[in-house]
């Protein structure tokens, strides 16, 4: 028995260990997933997949889904139960009640029956129905509209997810460019301090005057200063690329891609302006919702026309629910025409006139927009481009500049203040370069997205992690 005891007791120890190690290695797991570089690919699959507020875009398209259902549900005939309980000594009440339950007699013909029944119970329990045949077409306007408005709501959510895309695309680089700021903040601050070593290590032996030594000081606070903010805008731009992905706040980022100049687009302006008046799910949402605007018009006109309907229902009356009853049935059919309504009728479609006219507008202004925002992408990718050539040629010549101006000093044919001048050029060369390289992919994605093309797909956001 003892034995039994101490097997099962070993097994339960050897368990814990195996549990132990297997959580320790699941942990393991998970922390080297999250430290793991990030490609952009990635990222932006993560937000389509865990963004919140991109959901809300997918649960608005499926709400439009169920509005469409509501309409089409019009086509047929509704049916309605009732369970009722009626207790009462009203003379016609009772009266009438008794001929529904089939219980009425020649005892209830006598005055007193007549004038003072005695309370009567029933249950009454009924079907109703009742189908629309012909509304003017009222039905069929709002079936059109509604069909509409869901292909329009699932425009909105594709404009959504390449929003969606572009705001990754941005805050990805922008981690980029901070990583790499920081990283220049850091260089700097290093070289600081260490013109600064050497510049009180010339000052012990008289080589170095005093107004040289305090500016190397006060050039190395400023370099702590520039790098205390890059680490506070690294910081805060990864809580943001964070945030987007559906992710903790704290969830470390670590960028896979490089930042490089990613070409100039091979399509003209006027091509780009084509493709997007065709293919830019805002503005096919829009014309869509004008559509159905002009729907909802007719559908306001068709309520001045006649309706006709059925309508029936069968019922049982008792004094219990099990006792002897009573069944009974009826049917009609039935013809609606409004004669007058104070003018509510005209005002709805005043209404639904004025809110076709304003998707029509709406749609004018969008299509000017949307060539607006080609436009302003395309010149902004060229001017990013320039300014990248540009920046690019100005690091270079500031790194060869304080390489001379630093050999310079040592031989003592500078000052101090040109060396730090040259300092401070070199970090706000690199830093320009890399703000070009960032403004320039965005402006890539910019033009994508005004133009409708922006996906998980783009050889911008496939293509960004490969060499």
């Amino acid at each position: 028995m003892n034995q039994g005891w101490g097997a099962i007791s070993v097994r339960k120890q050897v368990s814990a260990v195996i549990l132990f190690f297997a959580l320790a290695s699941l942990a393991h797991a998970q922390e080297k997933a999250a430290t793991q570089p990030l490609t952009l690919e990635q990222a932006v699959r993560m937000a389509l997949q865990q963004n919140p507020a991109f959901q809300t875009n997918v649960d608005e398209a499926e709400a439009t889904r169920a509005r469409l259902k509501q309409a089409q549900a019009a086509w047929f005939p509704r049916f309605d139960f009732h369970q009722d309980f009626v207790r009462g000594n009203n003379p016609v009440y009772v009266f009438g009640t008794k001929l529904t339950q089939r219980q009425f007699s020649t005892a209830d013909f006598a005055l007193n029956s007549l004038n003072t029944p005695t309370p009567l119970d029933n249950f009454q329990t009924r079907i109703d129905g009742q189908w629309r045949l012909f509304d003017s077409g009222q039905t069929k306007f709002h079936q059109r509209s509604a069909k509409r408005l869901v292909t329009a709501a699932d425009f909105e959510t594709e404009q959504a997810r390449q929003d969606l895309i572009l705001e990754i695309v941005r805050t990805y680089y922008g981690v980029l460019v901070l990583k790499e700021n920081a990283r220049a903040a850091d260089e700097a601050l290093e070289t600081a301090e260490s013109s600064a070593q050497r510049m009180e290590t010339m000052h012990k032996a008289g080589l170095l005057v005093d107004s040289d030594l305090l500016s190397a000081k006060v050039f190395v606070s400023q370099m702590k200063d520039r790098q205390i903010r890059a680490r506070n805008d690294l910081a805060l731009a990864e809580m943001q690329l964070a945030r987007e992905m559906g992710m903790p706040l704290d969830t470390p980022a670590e960028p896979a891609a490089t930042l490089a100049e990613p070409g100039m687009p091979a399509k003209t302006i006027e091509e780009w302006i084509h493709i997007a008046l065709e293919q830019r799910p805002a503005l096919r949402a829009a014309q869509l919702q004008e559509n159905a605007m002009s729907e909802e018009r007719k559908a306001a006109k068709a309520e001045f026309g006649p309706k006709i309907g059925l309508f029936g229902s069968a019922e049982r009356d008792a004094m219990t629910l099990g006792g002897p009853s009573g069944t009974n049935w009826t049917a009609g059919a039935r013809l609606d025409f409004n004669v007058f309504t104070g003018g509510a009728q005209k005002a709805r479609v005043a209404e639904a006139t004025a809110n076709a006219n304003k998707a029509k507008h709406n749609v004018e202004w969008f299509r000017s927009g949307v060539q607006m925002e080609v436009r302003k992408a395309y010149l902004d990718g060229n001017a990013a481009a320039q300014r990248a050539a540009s920046a690019r040629d100005a690091a270079e010549q500031a790194k060869e500049s304080l390489r001379i101006v630093q050999n310079r000093y040592e031989a003592g044919l500078t000052t101090v203040t040109e060396l730090l001048r040259a300092q401070t050029a070199q970090l706000d060369a690199t830093t320009g370069y890399l703000a070009a390289l960032q403004d320039w992919q965005v402006a890539r994605a910019q033009l994508e997205r005004a133009a409708g093309l922006l996906t998980p797909e783009s050889e911008l956001i496939t293509g960004a992690s490969k060499p």
